[in-house]
C-alpha cells in the first residue's frame, strides 16, 4: 500500500499542479465559465486511465498461457521504469517553465472558441500523467492486495488533490520544489527496483543470463519473505539473494539515472 501511496502522492501532485494552474489562469482571465471544458477532459482522462488499469490487471490475472504473465509484468515493469525515468528528468528540466506553457496553450485553446480545445488540453495533460501512474502501480503492485492497491491510491490522489487546491486558492505557499526533488530521488530508487524485477521476471523463463547466480545473501539478516523485507520489496525492490545481472543492472541505472536528474541544466 505504501509504494501505492508514494506513486499516486507523487503523480497525484503533478496532475494537481497543472490543472491548479489552467483554472487559476483562467480565474484571472475572467473566463471562469470554462471551467467546465477542462474537468471534462481532466475527469476522460482519469476514466481513460482507470479503464486502463483495470483492463491491465484483468488480463494479468486471467492469462492461462503459459510463460505469457510473467513476459507481460517484466514487459510492464521496464516500460513504467522508461517513461518514470523520461517524465521525471522532462519535469526537472521544464522547471519553472511549465506555467508558461500552459498559459500559451490557453490562449490558443480560448481564441479557437471551441469546447474540444480547451478540453483536449487537460485531457493531455491528465491523461499523460495517468497512464504513466497506472503503468508504475501496474509494476510495483504485483505483490500488493487489489484493496492495498485501491486504498494506497485513493489516499494518494486525496491529499494530492488537498495540496491542489491549496496551491488554487493561493492560501498557503507550498515548497514544491522541494517536494519534487524528494519524490523524483524516491521514485528513482524505486524504479532500479522495478527494473531488477523486470529482469528477474525474464530470468525465469531463462531470457536473460543471470551471471553469477548469487552475489551475496542477507537473508539470516533480513528474508525478503518476512513483513519487513516483503514490504522492501515491494518499495524498493529488494531481494535477499541476488544475482550478478540484477544487481549490476539496479545499479547501473541508479547511477545514471541520478546523474541525468542532477546534472545541471545548460543554459
Amino acid at each position: 500500500m505504501l509504494n501505492v501511496f508514494i506513486i499516486t502522492l507523487r503523480e497525484g501532485v503533478e496532475i494537481a499542479v497543472v490543472l491548479a494552474i489552467i483554472l487559476a489562469y483562467l480565474k484571472q482571465l475572467g473566463q471562469m465559465k470554462e471551467t467546465g471544458k477542462v474537468w471534462l477532459g481532466a475527469g476522460t482522462a482519469a476514466l481513460v486511465s482507470v479503464l486502463a488499469a483495470v483492463g491491465i490487471f484483468l488480463v494479468l490475472g486471467t492469462t492461462e498461457i503459459e510463460g505469457f504473465q510473467a513476459i507481460l509484468e517484466g514487459i510492464l515493469k521496464i516500460v513504467a521504469v522508461i517513461m518514470l525515468t523520461w517524465m521525471t528528468i522532462w519535469m526537472k528540466r521544464q522547471g519553472g517553465n511549465i506555467g508558461g506553457q500552459l498559459k500559451r496553450q490557453i490562449q490558443v485553446a480560448l481564441s479557437h472558441g471551441s469546447v474540444w480545445a480547451l478540453a483536449s488540453l487537460a485531457f493531455i495533460s491528465v491523461l499523460r500523467e495517468g497512464i504513466e501512474t497506472v503503468l508504475f502501480i501496474v509494476g510495483s503492485a504485483q505483490e500488493t492486495s487489489a484493496l492495498a492497491t485501491v486504498g494506497g491510491s485513493l489516499l494518494g490522489f486525496g491529499v494530492a488533490a488537498i495540496m491542489g487546491y491549496i496551491l488554487y486558492r493561493g492560501t498557503h505557499r507550498l515548497p514544491l520544489k522541494s517536494f519534487f526533488t524528494a519524490m523524483s530521488v524516491l521514485l528513482i530508487v524505486m524504479a532500479a527496483g522495478l527494473l531488477s524485477g523486470g529482469i528477474h521476471e525474464f530470468q525465469e523463463l531463462h531470457m536473460i543470463p543471470v551471471g553469477l547466480e548469487q552475489v551475496w545473501s542477507t537473508k539470516g539478516l533480513l528474508d525478503q519473505q518476512s513483513m519487513i523485507g516483503s514490504l522492501l520489496k515491494a518499495i524498493f525492490g529488494y531481494a535477499d539473494s541476488p544475482n550478478l545481472v540484477q544487481v549490476l543492472a539496479y545499479w547501473t541505472y541508479l547511477i545514471g539515472a541520478f546523474y541525468a536528474y542532477f546534472k545541471p541544466s545548460k543554459l
